[in-house]
């Protein structure tokens, strides 16, 4: 009885170490008074560069302690879009706004990557450059506000390293994945 005990025990450790491992990556909120994300619990958190651009806000940083990853949070309103609600619309409306993101981005020669899910949002993300480097850029929409979050690699020099590849997509997808909206805006 023992022995069925202790190899029962082991294979409900087995089972839930990969699943504990995988949920502690994620661990520390970036938080707002409009929304808030999880990071890497390593990484550093930095809201002294908030400010209003003329109705854009920037909203800080979100960096890794090698500082070798750095996210840009920004929040702007389209009020072209205050009509729609994309996790309500149809697919077309999705696609016109795909269009409506590539077409503000075109200086930057934007890459529509793909559609995600940040609960019951669909985000867009993106690959373009600018005149730092490459970087990744991924947008939740609700009621034409617009969470929007630049991801970018650094090098030691603090210049862009471009070399984006399939890990950073996946990481920045999967922070993004996370957004959850303190509440719902509504439209002026």
């Amino acid at each position: 009885m023992k022995r069925l005990a202790a190899l029962i025990l082991s294979c409900l450790m087995i089972v839930t170490v990969p699943f504990s491992v995988g949920a502690a990556k994620m661990v520390q909120t970036f938080a707002t008074e409009y929304y808030q994300i999880y990071i890497p619990g390593d990484w550093v958190i930095d809201r002294s560069s908030r400010e209003d651009f003329y109705g854009a806000l920037d909203l800080g940083f979100m960096y890794s302690s090698d500082k070798t990853t750095l996210i840009e949070a920004k929040l702007n309103f389209y009020s072209e879009w205050a009509q729609d609600s994309l996790w309500l619309a149809s697919e077309g409306v999705w696609q016109d706004y795909i269009a409506f993101l590539l077409d503000d981005l075109k200086a930057e020669q934007p890459e529509f990557l793909t559609k995600f899910m940040a609960g019951q949002y669909p985000g867009a993300l993106l690959k373009g450059t600018n005149q730092y480097g490459s970087y990744l850029y991924g947008e939740i929409m609700i009621n034409a506000y617009a969470y929007g979050f630049y991801f970018y690699l650094l090098n030691e020099d603090d210049t862009v390293n471009s070399n984006l590849t399939t890990d950073e997509v996946e990481l920045f997808q999967s922070i993004l994945e996370t957004f959850t909206p303190v509440k719902i805006q509504q439209s002026p």
